[in-house]
């Protein structure tokens, strides 16, 4: 479901641009623009992203090349990014690992998400935790009754130790009291769900929009949604709070370019990336996909990147404290 943090933000926005938009159309982008994608090809980030590019394309009127750019869990793409030219010809997609786990743990080198310039907003999902459909896991319970009896032998996959996906696995395991096995995917979710379908794994701690389609089509069952409430896509499938496990969590996807991007390229990119929220298409998309398409402009989205930043730094010194991770 397509919501707008702002209520009508966006057509604010466009009518505030309208001198910007015509010079820009005249002058910027006049060549396609390479997007860097930190994550595998065919992963729930990749194929949304790729989907999001195909409509801004329209609203553009050049080519979006996508390159998978992947490793140390978003920071290798990320940092490319970070130190591409900032002409307005390199744009990148930015995930919660992106502006979390890599700084925190400093994965890479030189790393500053300092060095980037949010564009907006495109996706703000749950997390869930899923299962394939022949698991013998048929409910939440049956899986913690499990672990219960066979104590770190069943395993939940994630995308990244201490990254968007383990925390929250992390987070159920405590509050049911149980000990898993947390199985890394640091590629992406493309790997990580194959790994779930392929009896690899027990479990997936992953976002809703990765695996809905297998849902969709009979292949993945989900336990539980780490929500405040349901969610619509899954009406019939209650949240861990509802189950007794106050355990809640998401993550998002966002679109960025690099520190020092001209005010004209950054005003065209923000319009025409808003701009595709208002397209009926687009919306449908969103609406099958279950991609939980969000819209925040450029300032609300470096302002929910820091309160974001701030609450999960805050929480992995916690774990860190306790013991549960390592820095």
């Amino acid at each position: 479901m397509i919501t707008r943090r702002t209520g009508l933000a966006v057509a604010g926005f466009l009518l505030a641009l309208p001198m910007a938009g015509a010079v820009s159309a005249q002058s910027y982008p006049e060549n396609d623009i390479t997007h860097i994608m930190p994550w595998s090809a065919g992963g729930g980030t990749d194929t949304v992203m790729r989907t999001f590019m195909n409509f801004a394309e329209q609203q553009l009127g050049v080519g979006i090349n996508t390159q998978n750019i992947t490793g140390a869990q978003s920071g290798i793409g990320t940092m490319r990014l970070m130190r591409s030219r900032p002409d307005g010809y390199t744009i990148g997609s930015l995930t919660w690992d992106s502006v979390i786990t890599v700084p925190y743990y400093n994965l890479v080198p030189g790393y500053d998400t300092n060095d980037l310039t949010y564009l907006a907003s495109v996706t703000i999902h749950p997390t869930v935790l899923a299962v394939a459909a022949d698991s013998p896991f048929e409910t939440l319970e049956d899986f913690i009754a499990a672990a219960e009896a066979a104590p770190g032998e069943l395993s939940i996959s994630n995308v990244g130790l201490g990254g968007v996906w383990h925390l929250p696995a992390l987070d159920f395991a405590a509050a049911a009291g149980i000990e898993v096995n947390h199985v890394p995917y640091p590629d992406g979710s493309g790997p990580q769900r194959e790994a779930l379908l392929s009896g690899e794994t027990d479990a997936a701690s992953v976002n809703l929009a990765t695996v809905f389609p297998a849902v969709q089509t009979g292949q993945v069952r989900v336990l539980g949604v780490m929500d405040a409430e349901r969610s619509d896509f899954l009406p019939d499938v209650p949240t861990l709070l509802e189950q007794g496990y106050d355990v809640v969590w998401g993550s998002f996807r966002l679109v960025a370019a690099p520190a020092g991007i001209g005010e004209e390229e950054r005003a065209r990119l923000e319009s025409a990336f808003a701009a595709v929220f208002e397209m009926e298409e687009f919306q449908q998309r969103a609406e099958e996909t279950a991609m939980g398409a969000v819209y925040m402009n450029a300032e609300e989205t470096a302002a929910y990147v820091a309160a974001s930043q701030a609450k999960a730094f805050a929480l992995i010194d916690s774990l860190v404290e306790q013991g549960i991770l390592e820095r």
